[in-house]
């Protein structure tokens, strides 16, 4: 009966797990750029042996987010595919969270203080705070063209890994978009949807009942067989 107290635990952990991935979706509903977090089952060789549950694996959905109008010049939104380049410190991070500002050096910093690329590489440094970019990345200062921000994605396929909210970190080599479509005064809201997450959250509460049950049985069954031997002697 041991495998039948296993099955419970490994449904019991795998349901806590998905409701983890909802509860971290739903706190960042109004992350601009945040792309959502979905929870898959994956097979590996040991459960398959033991005939375990799968355990939860997890994913981003990179799905784009609505365009909403914010009013800041320095707030970009992407629209379409690509990722804008930051550097936090001596790393190159990428994100689709637009929200930048004119630090006092010139450069143009995220929220988190990751200064924003130019394409081909080099921090984004301006003279003035008063600039237009316009869709292809280009940066004018008094119309005239000083810089342009580039897009990238991963090329070959190569996977982003995440870090933090909304930001990743490049797992292969990452290419410069063709045709980047850039939208200044504007933010890319989060992908997540409250009805998905609740559909996740009540799917995952039916398999830890599930789970309890399973329990409850074992219970019941360790009740019964002492009952049994303790009558026998």
């Amino acid at each position: 009966m041991s495998g039948l107290i296993e099955s419970a635990a490994a449904i019991l952990s795998a349901s806590e797990r998905r409701l983890e991935i909802a509860a971290h979706n739903v706190a960042n509903v109004s992350t601009p750029g945040y792309k959502r977090s979905v929870g898959f089952s994956r097979i590996l060789a040991s459960m398959q042996e033991s005939n375990t549950v799968p355990d939860i694996a997890e994913r981003r959905d990179f799905i784009q987010g609505k365009l909403i109008s914010s009013g800041n010049p320095f707030d970009l939104a992407i629209n379409g595919d690509g990722f804008f380049q930051v550097r936090a410190g001596e790393q190159l991070l990428y994100t689709r969270q637009g929200q930048f500002r004119r630090a006092e050096n010139g450069t143009i910093v995220s929220a988190q203080g990751h200064v924003l690329q130019q394409a081909g590489g080099g921090d984004l440094v301006l003279e003035d705070a008063a600039v237009t970019i316009l869709d292809d990345g280009a940066v004018l200062e008094d119309g005239r063209p000083v810089a342009r921000i580039g897009l990238s994605v991963p090329a070959g396929g190569a996977a982003l890994d995440a870090v933090g909210e909304s930001h990743f970190a490049a797992g292969g080599a990452m290419e410069e978009v063709a045709e980047p479509s850039i939208r200044q005064g504007m933010l890319e809201s989060s992908n997540v949807s409250m009805g998905d997450e609740m559909v996740t959250t009540m799917a995952a509460m039916r398999q830890a009942e599930g789970g309890a049950r399973l329990v409850q049985v074992y219970d019941e069954l360790m009740g019964r067989a002492l009952t049994t031997l303790g009558g026998g002697r």
